[in-house]
C-alpha cells in the first residue's frame, strides 16, 4: 500500500525538476540573448566614439561650425624646455 503514494511523490518531484530545469534553461537563454546585445552595443558605441573623436573629424568641424583657421605664424608661441 505505501508504493503508490511513493510512486506518486516521485513522480512528482520528477516533474517539478524537469519544469525547473527548463524554466532555468529559458532564463538562461534569455540572459545569453541579453549578453550578446549589450556586447553589440558596445562595440556600435565603441566605434562612434572613435569616429567622434577623429582628428579629421574634429578639424572638419572646427572649420565649419567655428569658423577656426590654423594659426598664423604670428600667433604661435613657442616654450622653452
Amino acid at each position: 500500500m505505501w508504493t503508490i503514494p511513493v510512486l506518486i511523490a516521485l513522480s512528482f518531484s520528477t516533474v517539478w525538476l524537469r519544469l525547473t530545469v527548463v524554466h532555468t534553461t529559458y532564463e538562461l537563454d534569455q540572459a545569453n540573448k541579453t549578453l550578446n546585445n549589450l556586447k553589440l552595443e558596445k562595440e556600435k558605441l565603441e566605434l562612434r566614439v572613435a569616429q567622434l573623436r577623429s582628428p579629421r573629424r574634429l578639424e572638419a568641424l572646427a572649420r565649419e561650425k567655428f569658423k577656426l583657421l590654423p594659426p598664423t605664424p604670428e600667433k604661435l608661441i613657442r616654450m622653452k624646455e
